[in-house]
């Protein structure tokens, strides 16, 4: 396995769909309200300024996730669909115990705890659906 085997197009592909699933996410659409209620603010208390670094960090953090996504799917022989979701759910699964730790020492809200974690479930899940339809 080496980074020739990723394909751009599928890398590309991750990365905007975990944008898109995060923006709806967090939105009023979905989670947003209850979100922004288990952090104890309001809305208005939401520094707009900040979002461009947010969505700057956030990208960079899904080109290197759906490399790494990618390797670990590539190590597989005769990927399916089905093979990338499981791999993506896995890791999904990894980034949201991860969170425990924080939820815990900093005393913060279960509810946090379980957006952020279906947030990851869920995106990692279907980045590896598209990484996988990608593999060779």
């Amino acid at each position: 396995m080496n980074f020739t085997d990723i394909s751009i197009i599928a890398t590309i592909l991750a990365v905007v769909a975990n944008m898109v699933i995060g923006a709806l996410w967090y939105s009023p659409l979905l989670f947003s309200n209850i979100w922004v209620k288990a952090l104890g603010k309001k809305m208005e208390d939401i520094d707009p300024k900040g979002a461009n670094v947010g969505y700057a960090l956030t990208t960079l953090g899904g080109i290197i996730t759906a490399i790494i996504l990618s390797l670990f799917i590539h190590l597989l022989d005769n990927v399916t669909i089905l093979d990338g979701a499981f791999i993506g759910f896995l890791v999904g699964l990894v980034a949201a115990f991860r969170e425990l730790s924080p939820t815990f020492f900093e005393s913060r809200k279960y509810t946090l705890f379980f957006i952020s974690a279906g947030y990851h479930i869920f995106s990692l899940t279907i980045m590896g659906i598209i990484i996988a339809a990608f593999a060779s």
